[in-house]
């Protein structure tokens, strides 16, 4: 399973995003596209605490590039502006779950099927943690 953190500005939500997966497991963070502040002093402090608990961290310039290099089975785009909600088995092994730090462009949407986890309206943060509560 992979968790892609994609467009990122702020610092703190994205070393939010990171601590919140770590601490449920991840082997793998994902940072595509960061920018502002997340860029310049979250990509580091992303990377001591990735570091620290033995993960590893891939870095891309673009939600393609992180797809290209990973090959998921599956992609999901986890946005609040999908009509449908992510179903319990679509949680999965091999698949890729992409959470925006801003709303997804038109390009974005065709890279992947469009899904929401209940309640709409809650933070990224959040639904990091029932991504990986829903999958157990």
């Amino acid at each position: 399973m992979f968790v892609i953190f994609h467009n990122f500005a702020s610092q703190i939500k994205l070393e939010e995003m990171a601590r919140t997966a770590l601490a449920y497991g991840a082997p793998l963070i994902v940072v595509s596209k960061a920018t502002g502040m997340a860029a310049q002093a979250g990509i580091p402090t992303v990377s001591r605490l990735v570091f620290e608990k033995g993960g590893k961290l891939l870095v891309t310039h673009s939600l393609e590039e992180a797809l290209e290099i990973l090959k998921p089975q599956k992609v999901y785009l986890i946005t609040d502006l999908a009509d449908q909600e992510l179903k319990p088995e679509e949680i999965q092994e091999g698949a890729a779950y992409v959470f925006f730090g801003n709303y997804p462009v038109k390009k974005e949407e065709t890279l992947g099927e469009k899904r929401f986890l209940s309640p709409k309206g809650i933070s990224e943060v959040a639904q990091v943690c029932l991504l990986y509560e829903r999958k157990k």
